[in-house]
């Protein structure tokens, strides 16, 4: 009996695991604009529920700004693969700046504001931050640039 639970309990945690998600089905990532200075780029997973309270304000952010010099990413890590969420980070070409970030630890529910030409990572923007406040440290991330 003790075997049957502990199998169904396994069973059921296994899938509160995040999602896998094939690479055919992964979105594309793709270089940023040789004109862009600053790299506004979100750690993102469909399991992440602050993915899902920080997604929409910036969704909000970019609808309603014109950032000059700045560019928007997600690096998808959904099926929490860390070298295929490096592999898009190297091609986004802040693969360095998200290794030295990260470490072994990749935390998603963030957008990370990165300098393009030095790696810096300026500033970084969480669920907690209204519009107003994303809004300013994009802005402000592009007057430094």
């Amino acid at each position: 009996m003790r075997l049957i639970l502990a199998a169904t309990a396994a069973t059921l945690l296994s899938a509160c695991g995040g999602a896998s998600v094939p690479a055919s089905e992964r979105a594309a990532v793709t270089a940023p604009a040789d004109d862009a200075r600053v790299l506004a780029v979100m750690s993102f997973a469909e399991w992440c529920g602050s993915c899902k309270a920080l997604d929409p304000k910036v969704e909000a952010v970019q609808q309603a700004n014109s950032f000059d010099g700045v560019a928007f990413a997600k690096i998808d890590y959904t099926s929490r693969d860390a070298d295929a969420f490096f592999a898009d980070a190297e091609t986004l070409g802040i693969g360095e700046t998200m290794r030295e970030t990260f470490g072994d630890t990749i935390k998603t529910g963030r957008l990370y504001l990165v300098n393009l030409e030095t790696g810096e990572v300026i500033s970084t923007i969480d669920k907690s931050m209204d519009e107003a406040a994303i809004t300013a440290a994009i802005t402000d991330a592009a007057a430094l640039s």
